[in-house]
């Protein structure tokens, strides 16, 4: 009885085994999916700089945002509302922020807390972890098959090395990021991703809407976008 009772446990822990590879292995397929639709990894490292112009709608008023990014972290938004432009930044170690829309936000101040962690998250070159998510530590995980917006998606549920969750939802049908949203202790940030447009051979998002705890945010439509453009590091650090 005892060694049959071994012999069956030997066979359950081989099954399981199995059931974890096969699991990981549909993660690395997905991912092999996603990166090839997007025009392929080789291209997608290829690229070390961006900037992205578009026009935002955010809750009945209308501006201007522009993105730069530079490999591996560096990022710097320009919000332009009715003449004057918020700025945040990072620098691969500080987030800050220049806001003239509130009081006293003229002089640059370090960001911590959530917007802190969203920054961070924002700063990620690739927009998602998936490029390269073995080397950054993240965990992923397939959560299943979802419907959004009647059309069949994938759910990875990703960890970074401090625990922190992400969702990423990709079309079954085009392997393309459809949805990705961040937890924190604040609520539920959220950005749908469509309209996607070839530029220099990788495919791009020209319609992203943000949603806060499923209460809708704003809407940027992108307008151009540039790779390899020559930025400087300089702007990416907090002003003095």
């Amino acid at each position: 009885m005892k060694s049959r009772w071994l012999s069956g446990a030997s066979v359950l822990v081989t099954l399981l085994t199995l059931a974890s590879a096969a699991t990981a292995q549909t993660v690395d397929e997905l991912i092999a999916k996603n990166l090839e639709a997007k025009g392929g990894a080789e291209k997608l490292h290829a690229v070390q700089t961006v900037k992205q112009s578009s026009s935002l709608s955010m809750q009945g008023t209308e501006g201007l945002i522009t993105v730069y990014g530079k490999r591996p972290n560096l990022l710097r938004q320009e919000v332009t509302v009715g003449g004057r432009t918020v700025i945040n930044g990072f620098d691969g170690v500080t987030p800050w922020i220049v806001n003239p829309l509130v009081r006293g936000g003229d002089r640059p101040i370090a960001v911590t807390g959530p917007q802190a962690q969203l920054i961070r998250e924002q700063s990620n070159f690739d927009g998602s972890p998936l490029l390269n998510y073995k080397a950054l530590g993240y965990r992923v995980e397939l959560m299943g098959e979802e419907t959004i917006n009647e059309r069949k998606v994938y759910h990875l549920r990703l960890l970074d090395k401090t625990s922190h969750v992400q969702h990423c939802y990709l079309d079954a049908e085009t392997a393309l990021e459809t949805k990705l949203v961040s937890d924190n202790e604040t609520g539920s940030l959220s950005q749908e991703f469509s309209d996607y447009r070839v530029v220099e051979g990788i495919k791009v998002p020209f319609m992203i809407r943000t949603f806060f705890n499923g209460v809708p945010q704003s809407t940027i439509t992108v307008t151009k976008v540039e790779f390899n453009v020559a930025l400087d590091d300089g702007m990416f650090k907090m002003p003095k």
